[in-house]
C-alpha cells in the first residue's frame, strides 16, 4: 500500500510515545485508541537516467530491535496536524514532510550535506520550500491482508518449489498453505497492522524459498509488498546449512529471528505448530525426542513475537509426547 495520506491522516492528532531511527528510516511510536502503533517513514532518494527522485515512502513496519532512540534537542510529543509539500515534475520529484505539534513544527527535508547520517534531517521552525500538496481523504485499510500480495507471493513460492514433496508425500503448497493458515488464524485473534499481517503471510508462504530450493529470494526479488522487509525476514528464517550441525543451525537461525519484527519472528512460532503433527513413520524415538525438544527451544526464545501462537504451540508440544 502506497498512499501516503492513509498514513499521515491515522497519525494525526496522536500522542506521540517514541522516535527511533536506523540508517536512512524513522520510526514514530504513537498511541491510537490507547494501542502504540507505528508509522515507520523511508527516506527514499532514486536517481538515473528516468529522472530523480527524493521522497517518502511509508508503512506501518516496526524496525528492527537494533533501531536507536533519535535524540533531537527536543522530541515533539503530539501531532496537531501534517502537511505535505512537493515539487513534481516530469523527470523529478522532491517532498517535505512538516508536523505541526504543541511544541512548534517540525520538518522533515532533504538534506545537501553529503556528510550527513541520514538522507533527510529533522528540523524545528524550519519552513517548507516547496508547494503545499493537498490532503486527501484516505483511510487505513480495513482488512486484514491483501488477498492479491497473497495470490501473487503464493504463485512465487509455487514455481520456486516445483514438484517438491513433503515428508507425506503431499505436494509442497499444502505445508506452505498449512503455515500461511495458522498466521492468518492468528492474525484474527490478535491482529497486528495490515503492513505487519502481509508481512507475515509473504514470510509464511515464502520461509522456505531459500532454504530449500534454487530460487534465493532478495530485495529485488518481484515480490508483492515491502520486498526488503520480506526478503530480510526469509533469510532470517533460512538456516545455514555451511554450520555444522544442525542444532547450531538452528540456534544461528533463532538468533537471527530475534533482530527481526514479530511480524517475522512469529511465522517459525506457526511453522512449527504445522509441523508438530503425525511425525514421519521412519522416524525413530531419538528423532522425535530431538524434534520436540527443537519446539520447546523454539517456543522459549521467540514466545514473545505472538501470544496466540505461543499458546497453540505450546499446547501442541504437550499433544506430541503421545508420539514419545
Amino acid at each position: 500500500m502506497d498512499k501516503k495520506w492513509a498514513y499521515l491522516n491515522d497519525i494525526e492528532g496522536c500522542e506521540v510515545i517514541g522516535l527511533y531511527t536506523m540508517h536512512a528510516l524513522i520510526e514514530i511510536v504513537y498511541l491510537k485508541e490507547g494501542k502504540p502503533k507505528s508509522l515507520t517513514i523511508n527516506f527514499h532518494v532514486a536517481g538515473g537516467s528516468l529522472g530523480y527522485f527524493e521522497f517518502f515512502k511509508f508503512d506501518t513496519i516496526p524496525l528492527p530491535p537494533a533501531k536507536t532512540p533519535y535524540s533531537p534537542s527536543e522530541m515533539f510529543t503530539k501531532i496537531l496536524h501534517v502537511n505535505l509539500y512537493a515539487t513534481v515534475g516530469e523527470h523529478e520529484r522532491f517532498e517535505e514532510l512538516e508536523f505541526v505539534c504543541e511544541e512548534g513544527s517540525y520538518l522533515f527535508f532533504y538534506s545537501e550535506d553529503e556528510e550527513e547520517a541520514h538522507y533527510a534531517k529533522i528540523e524545528k521552525g524550519k519552513k517548507p520550500s516547496l508547494p503545499q500538496v493537498k490532503r486527501m481523504n484516505e483511510t487505513l485499510p480495513k482488512e486484514l491482508f491483501s488477498v492479491e500480495f497473497f495470490k501473487e507471493n503464493l504463485a512465487f513460492a509455487l514455481l520456486a518449489h516445483g514438484e517438491q514433496k513433503t515428508p507425506h508425500g503431499l505436494p509442497y503448497s499444502m505445508h506452505l498453505l498449512s503455515v500461511a493458515s495458522e498466521v492468518i488464524n492468528a492474525l484474527y485473534m490478535e491482529p497486528l497492522s495490515f503492513d505487519e499481517n502481509n508481512v507475515a503471510i509473504a514470510c509464511a508462504l515464502l520461509h522456505d524459498v531459500n532454504e530449500d530450493t534454487t530460487t534465493q529470494i532478495t530485495k529485488e526479488s518481484s515480490l508483492a509488498g515491502n520486498s526488503e522487509v520480506i526478503a530480510k525476514g526469509v533469510q532470517a528464517l533460512t538456516k545455514d546449512k555451511t554450520l555444522p550441525s544442525k542444532e547450531v543451525q538452528m540456534q544461528d537461525s533463532l538468533e537471527r529471528l530475534k533482530k527481526r519484527q514479530n511480524c517475522v519472528a512469529l511465522v517459525k512460532l506457526a511453522d512449527r505448530i504445522t509441523n508438530l503433527g503425525v511425525p514421519p513413520k521412519h522416524w525413530d524415538e531419538a528423532k522425535k525426542r530431538k524434534y520436540l525438544e527443537e519446539a520447546k527451544m523454539i517456543l522459549s526464545e521467540l514466545g514473545y513475537a505472538h501470544h496466540y501462537l505461543a499458546l497453540k504451540l505450546h499446547e501442541k508440544i504437550e499433544a506430541y509426547e503421545r508420539y514419545m
